[in-house]
């Protein structure tokens, strides 16, 4: 098969990508500097996981407390969820016609950091959940501002290491969350953690005011005759990309995924406190096991899909993004059979230690599919990255909302056993949809470019 790029514009695109010699140009700093940078980002994108997870704990005791059903308690979860995949459709639209990056940041973490404290103080489940909503609203904005920042600043052949260093930050929001959000639900209430997120974002705000530079590339699709024309603010602007199949296609596989993982997540806290008697805490402690796959998955697949890009380019003298796709065949394999396993080990009450390994490898899998479909989005899409990962983010979160909010009367109606069985099935027919994209990613992609450039 011949990767070699042939059409003109795709080549100028690459030619400005890697040969521009302003040193203004965010693509141009210094190694060091671009390192910082992906740090600050990564803490910075911890911050809507955390929200996310911190509660799984805790469903349970504000139920109680507030005196909610657990199937809406458990709305403060899928509320969350939805509105992080929503409203990164506005942020992504405004940080992409705007070029702007940073100012993104800003605005969306003073939204995170009022809503966080309001939350704290909420005296029902309505309140509460108003103004979830807000909060998801300020913290999503870092995940998508994260992947056009990675955009900015790294050649394609750096990307997949840098994306997977700066998603160890949003991996490290499942590691984490839970586990502090049981140890502060069991001994000081869960109010504190609102307390928490209120001073955590709050932090993050502080350095990223002092420390973060702008880092939007003002000439990264423009032609070298031609000035680009003005772009107007539209937050479903990034939807236009669905039609590509390149982009919808992985976004399918993805969400099927991801509401997998919500399911569990959300049923985990009832499972072990069922079947295993496990406190808060302690529930939250089980979350590492995953949140380790995830961490292992997301260090492994950055590296292994630039390697595999890169022997590309040495080979046929190109670099073509589908390449990438190779990197994910292992984790569509790993993703449905540890899910399979999960859930008929606790069908038949095994050993803890089974069901809790099988969730490493469910992790570990699924940061190999995320990672390498991800950065791909982001090599498919130049310009629009933010664009891209917005769209991703919106759908996956979307579905898994929807996933996490009926999981419970799901298993009730299924069975334990029936529903992961399920779930399995339609991970496995997503697969599918990557091969597609594999052998007929560079036609779409070159489709998408040459409308672009009109």
């Amino acid at each position: 098969m011949n990767w070699s790029i042939k059409k003109k514009t795709e080549e100028s695109i690459q030619i400005r990508e890697t040969e521009s010699t302003s040193l203004n140009n965010p693509i141009n700093w210094p190694i060091k500097k671009k390192q910082f940078i992906v740090f600050i980002i990564s803490l910075a994108g911890t911050i809507a996981p955390i929200s996310s997870t911190i509660f799984f704990p805790a469903i349970i005791k504000i139920g109680i407390n507030l005196k909610a059903s657990q199937i809406l308690a458990n709305s403060i979860i899928s509320t969350f969820i939805l509105f992080m995949g929503i409203t990164p459709l506005g942020w992504a639209s405004y940080s992409d016609t705007r070029e702007t990056r940073r100012r993104v940041y800003l605005i969306s973490l003073i939204i995170y950091v009022v809503a966080s404290v309001v939350c704290a103080i909420s005296n029902n489940i309505w309140q509460l959940l108003v103004m979830r909503s807000f909060q998801a609203f300020g913290g999503s904005a870092t995940l998508i501002s994260g992947a056009g920042t990675i955009s900015d600043i790294f050649i394609p052949t750096e990307r997949g290491r840098a994306y997977g260093w700066f998603y160890l930050g949003p991996i490290i929001g499942p590691v984490i969350g839970p586990t502090i959000g049981g140890y502060i639900t069991q001994y000081l209430g869960w109010r504190f953690i609102f307390v928490f997120l209120s001073i955590y974002g709050g932090a993050i705000l502080v350095i990223i005011i002092f420390a973060l530079p702008e880092t939007f590339r003002h000439t990264q699709l423009s032609l070298a005759t031609a000035p680009l024309p003005k772009k107007r603010f539209n937050p479903f602007l990034p939807l236009a990309l669905l039609r590509y199949p390149n982009l919808s296609l992985p976004i399918l596989y993805i969400s099927i995924i991801f509401s997998a993982l919500f399911v569990q997540n959300t049923l985990i806290p009832i499972a072990f406190s069922t079947e295993f008697n496990l406190s808060p805490s302690n529930i939250g402690l089980v979350f590492l096991s995953p949140g380790i796959g995830f961490s292992l998955g997301s260090i492994i697949s950055g590296s292994y899909s630039d390697f595999i890009l890169a022997k590309n380019r040495e080979k046929y003298g190109s670099i073509c993004p589908e390449i990438r796709i190779n990197s994910v065949w292992l984790g569509s394999v790993l993703v449905p059979v540890s899910l399979l396993a999960y859930g008929w080990f606790i069908v038949k009450n095994v050993h803890i230690v089974l069901p809790i390994l099988s969730m490493f490898f469910f992790g570990l899998g699924t940061m190999l599919i995320f990672n390498g479909s991800s950065t791909y989005l982001i090599d498919a899409f130049p310009g629009q990255s933010a664009s891209a990962i917005a769209v991703n983010n919106c759908f996956r979160y979307l579905a898994a909302s929807i996933m996490s909010f009926a999981s419970i009367p799901l298993e009730n109606s299924l069975g334990t056993g029936l529903l992961y069985t399920l779930l399995t099935v339609f991970i496995i027919l997503g697969t599918f949809c990557m091969v597609a994209v594999y052998f007929k990613g560079k036609k779409w992609r070159e489709q998408f470019q040459n409308q672009i450039l009109l």
